[in-house]
């Protein structure tokens, strides 16, 4: 009897505890499910400052004026016309002397502002642009040359001497470093027939539509005087200081503020950068190994990255720009190289674009309290097999026909001259925007073959199949009850508990929940109200708690 008696104990024992067990696991979930909520409206509240900031620290750097300063440019010494009326697009690819009409029309009409005649300095030493925009230092020419008989002959034309030298398409490896020219007939150009390298000009390699050229050449400096300068291109037109080749123009012109902080709004800027610094040092610090579990986690990861990218651009370009530009600004008679603080500044707005572009595709994310929002991001996760399928399909296809195209065209069309810019001629061809003319002119039937069986593939084979993709996966998505309301329900339930309310309103409601009457809940309150002021203070409901959890609360005590 008493054996079964200690085992009847042992098992209550036992029941009691794994009771308590799971009672403790619930709990420990719903703390979970709680801190949990709460972060969300943390990373709510993170998102939306971050997002403000970043906008503010990007629209008070993108100034419109500097679009009219470099309009202003271009009209100066691109657009400008020669005697003849040629701009410097215009120059020719078969005769040099469009080249050295420009530099001595235009070009130096606008460096030396030869056509002012209002303002009592001399107009060959006034050194503005429209009167207005100081030039800092002398302009340079630089050319870079490739190698004679740099190219490989086949043996057939090597043999009958076909033709002199033979030049190949310019890379670094191929450019020709040797000094020419006869120097006793360079008066004002004798350092312009010697080759300088790249680290000596400073200069970073500059792209044109050709090629890619060096930073080092030919280099030859223009005076502060403009009838020297005239006479310096006069001289180096004179002893063919260009002696082969045409001409194919192209124009960089590059408008950047160096100085960053010097009104009211630059300053917000400064503030907004020192607290976006701070945010992603903190992210850094308590994200850590985290970012890897989701998609969301691994943006924030490239965001922070870019972030601290951009961050690393601005502190340097801040202190060297600090720690150059009283040089540069001092020099009057050599070139200043503003080309390291021009592209650290170039690379910074940049990484800046893209982590602000990033950041507003991230506000998918908190935008799952709209039925139709919540939807969409689900429909995108779902798909995202489908569409990397579907994505190998489109490539291989806009792949095959840009070769294609490239081949068939690329000999006669300017937009298909290279494999890059027919990748872009295929792009405007889903646009719609093509020459079919110019396409049929090359081929009767290949041009218009080509033309209609592109657009057969990407508009009704293609597009059809990725609307199929997202309209099949959206309905399935559709028709899940429980994904539309539970983001909805979890969010509005982390901003109810920030709606200000009376504490003794959440017990009522418990104690309703509990089966409580309203006469029964009001006997509740006025035994446990203490001070007798019609609410209950936070002692009063801890109280009030313990006896609910303990079971100690019993309406008929007094």
């Amino acid at each position: 009897m008493e054996q079964n008696q200690s085992q009847t104990s042992i098992l209550t024992i036992d029941t009691n505890s794994s009771s308590s067990t799971i009672e403790s696991n619930i709990k420990s979930k719903n703390t979970n499910t709680e801190e949990n909520n709460s972060i969300s409206i943390g990373e709510i509240i993170l998102y939306g400052s971050c997002l403000i900031i970043i906008c503010t620290i990007s629209f008070t750097q993108a100034n419109n004026s500097t679009y009219h300063y470099t309009n202003m440019l271009r009209e100066a010494f691109v657009t400008s016309q020669t005697d003849d009326g040629n701009t410097f697009n215009d120059i020719a690819q078969s005769s040099g002397e469009d080249f050295w009409k420009a530099l001595q029309g235009p070009i130096c009409s606008r460096l030396y502002n030869i056509d002012n005649t209002e303002s009592n300095t001399p107009k060959i030493d006034y050194g503005y642009i429209y009167n207005e925009n100081k030039i800092l230092g002398v302009a340079r020419l630089r050319q870079v040359r490739v190698q004679p008989n740099s190219c490989e002959l086949h043996k057939e034309f090597a043999k009958r001497n076909f033709t002199q030298e033979c030049y190949a398409e310019y890379t670094v490896d191929k450019e020709d470093q040797d000094s020419f020219g006869n120097n006793s007939l360079n008066i004002f150009t004798s350092d312009a027939w010697n080759y300088t390298s790249a680290k000596q000009t400073r200069t970073s390699a500059h792209a044109g539509v050709v090629s890619e050229y060096g930073g080092g050449g030919f280099v030859q400096l223009f005076t502060r005087n403009a009838n020297t300068t005239i006479e310096i291109l006069r001289e180096l037109q004179r002893n063919s200081w260009i002696n082969r080749g045409g001409a194919i123009t192209s124009t960089s012109i590059r408008a950047v503020k160096l100085i960053r902080y010097t009104t009211s709004i630059d300053y917000l800027s400064f503030i907004c950068e020192i607290i976006f610094t701070l945010i992603v040092i903190l992210q850094i610090f308590n994200k850590k190994y985290l970012f890897l579990f989701n998609l969301w986690n691994l943006i924030n990861l490239i965001t922070i990255i870019l972030s601290f990218i951009r961050i690393l651009y601005e502190i340097v370009n801040h202190f060297l720009t600090k720690k150059n530009l009283g040089n540069l600004l001092k020099i009057e008679n050599n070139y200043p190289n503003f080309d390291e603080l021009f592209n650290l500044k170039i690379n910074s707005d940049f990484y800046l674009g893209v982590t602000l572009a990033i950041t507003w595709l991230k506000i998918f994310k908190y935008l799952n309290i709209n039925k139709t929002m919540l939807l969409l991001n689900k429909t995108i996760s779902s798909c995202l097999n489908e569409i990397f399928a579907f994505t190998s399909i489109f490539l291989i296809i806009f792949l095959a026909y840009t070769q294609l195209g490239w081949i068939l065209f690329g000999r006669y069309l300017t937009e298909w001259r290279s494999f890059r810019t027919s990748i872009f001629a295929l792009f405007r061809m889903i646009l719609g925007d093509f020459d079919l003319y110019a396409m049929r002119n090359i081929g009767q039937i290949i041009g218009p073959l080509f033309l209609f069986s592109y657009i057969y593939f990407v508009y009704f084979v293609l597009l059809n199949m990725f609307l199929a993709i997202i309209n099949e996966t959206y309905s399935r998505v559709e028709s899940d009850k429980t994904l539309q309301t539970f983001k909805i329900k979890k969010f509005s339930m982390n901003f109810y508990q920030l709606i200000p309310r009376k504490k003794s309103i959440d017990y009522e409601t418990n104690l309703k929940i509990r089966g409580y009457t309203d006469d029964d809940i009001k006997k509740i309150v006025n035994k446990y109200d203490i001070n007798k002021d019609g609410n209950l203070d936070e002692r009063e409901q801890k109280i009030m708690k313990h006896d609910l959890e303990t079971g100690q609360l019993k309406l008929n005590q007094k």
